[in-house]
């Protein structure tokens, strides 16, 4: 007798009453650590803006400051440049030895014998007809497209190893929800 309960629903009521506990303590949990990384990062920015940025900024300016610097005196040396080939000069140009022509012994021709053959038909299409041969006549050859290499990634921008960062990103992202999803 001792299975028998006289009080089946205070039970059950209590039981759910515990999951509900269990479940919100999850959600406390999650939302308890995304709360803290959400801290973090402000204070993390805050440190940035105090500490870092300024430093960046001053280097920044430092840098443009060489920039023109630099800049001005490439054009003062442009513009003395300029005015310096604007006045002409009388350069003295020594007179060059210019060798005279000589004459080139032009080749003789050789004495090569000629050897009779069979003449050959004509390879127009009016002696092919004539000769009752049909003549070779020229045609298109089709070509297909090039194709692109087997496990090449298309043109994406991402490349090989973006994609695989994005499919394990994803993948993951499906487990942690699917995990929430069985705490809750």
């Amino acid at each position: 007798m001792a299975d028998i309960e006289f009080f089946p629903e205070e039970e059950m009521e209590e039981e759910a009453q515990e999951e509900e506990k269990s479940s919100n303590r999850a959600f406390i949990i999650i939302v308890a650590v995304l709360g803290g990384l959400l801290a973090l990062a402000i204070c993390a920015f805050g440190v940035w803006v105090i500490l870092i940025a300024p430093r960046i900024s001053r280097t920044v300016a430092e840098q443009n400051e060489m920039i023109a610097a630099t800049n001005a005196a490439i054009m003062a040396a442009a513009d003395a440049t300029a005015t310096a080939l604007v006045a002409p000069t009388a350069t003295p140009i020594p007179p060059t030895a210019t060798p005279k022509p000589t004459d080139t012994p032009r080749p003789q021709p050789t004495n090569t014998p000629v050897v009779a053959t069979e003449a050959l038909p004509s390879a127009t299409p009016e002696a092919a007809a004539q000769a009752g041969t049909p003549a070779a006549t020229p045609s298109a050859t089709p070509r297909t497209a090039a194709t692109p290499a087997a496990g090449a990634v298309p043109k994406t921008g991402i490349g090989a190893l973006g994609a695989g960062v994005i499919g394990v990103g994803l993948l993951f992202a499906l487990l942690l929800v699917r995990r929430a999803r069985r705490a809750v």
